[in-house]
């Protein structure tokens, strides 16, 4: 243990200091009680050993301030004084102090002491070591819960999350949020026509094939649900919104996945609906943003309904048909 030592007179410190050392320990003097805080501001401590009667500030006040100078975490103060009173000792304790002991101090009672202390703060730091183990662990159990186990894309826990985060920023920062539904052309088909295994690899490959043209850290993909995947766009307007399609369909007819049973072509296709926050109307309902959502099924409503295997940008026609 580190051992900070607050003690002016020359004699109690060399004798504290020789134990301390003697334990394995390693001593710190500090003479006054703005040496002790100036050498609390630079380093860590494990124990501290405060005398009370101090030039300046005096043991009491100096806990007072070592303590809000680490309010998160704990270590042992113990108070050394030859005054013996029980307001003594109350106030020492009030102060931030944690036990007390009366000058003069018994070599033998001093190292009990350290020893308990040791034991505590061993304990203590036991305890912090499982305390971050077990944050660890549940971040990870957290981002595995917005994980969708068959694809490893983000689920639709995980999409909603940041939809919230995307959406909040949005309207702090006026900046715009594109959304993108897709959905596989006629996948239950391919379901039917080849089994399940091969649904999965084709859901698999299509996630992944969409992702990767995802470049930038906050641009997300997500499957929604069945064969349906969202993507969002932050920072993204109807242009960038477009170029990713156009990417998602380049990369996807190079991925050439089989489907010579499609009605639509040889291989897997898919259809987006897109809509962007820039299309919204100046007097829209800010706590509604789900809308945007349900604007992009429209619009993946409309480009299912016209052939598949195109994008279509949404459009306020498609709400009064």
């Amino acid at each position: 243990m580190k051992v900070l030592v607050v003690e002016d007179n020359k004699t109690v410190s060399m004798i504290a200091s020789r134990i301390i050392n003697s334990m394995g320990h390693e001593a710190i003097l500090a003479t006054d009680g703005e040496q002790a805080l100036a050498l609390f501001k630079g380093d860590r401590y494990d124990l501290v050993l405060m005398d009370v009667e101090l030039p300046g500030l005096d043991g009491f006040e100096t806990t007072r301030r070592i303590r809000q100078l680490a309010p998160d975490s704990w270590f042992p103060i113990i108070f050394i004084s030859g005054n013996t009173e029980d307001t003594y000792l109350a106030t020492g304790i009030e102060a931030g102090g944690d036990d007390y002991l009366s000058k003069p101090v018994k070599p033998v009672v001093l190292k009990a002491k350290i020893n308990a202390m040791a034991r505590i703060a061993q304990m203590q730091e036991q305890l912090s070591a499982t305390n971050k183990n077990l944050e660890v662990a549940n971040e990870e159990l957290q981002r595995l819960s917005c994980l969708d186990g068959l694809t490893s894309v983000v689920n639709r826990r995980g999409f909603d999350k940041q939809f919230k985060v995307e959406w909040g920023r949005c309207l702090r920062e006026s900046t715009p949020l594109s959304v993108m539904m897709i959905d596989i052309d006629q996948f239950k088909g391919f379901n039917d026509n080849y089994g399940h295994l091969a649904g999965d690899d084709c859901l698999r490959i299509v996630a992944q094939t969409l992702g990767n043209q995802l470049l930038r850290p906050g641009d997300l993909i997500a499957r929604y649900g069945g064969e349906e995947f969202a993507v969002l766009l932050p920072l993204t307007d109807l242009k960038g919104a477009q170029d990713v399609v156009d990417n998602m369909f380049d990369a996807l007819n190079k991925a050439n996945v089989p489907y010579p049973d499609s009605t639509v072509c040889d291989r897997v296709t898919i259809s987006i609906g897109v809509f962007c926050t820039t299309q919204l109307a100046l007097d829209f309902d800010k706590t509604d943003k789900l809308m945007l959502v349900q604007h992009a099924d429209e619009a993946l409503y409309v480009a299912k309904h016209s052939g598949r295997n195109q994008a279509v940008i949404y459009s306020d026609e498609f709400s009064k048909g």
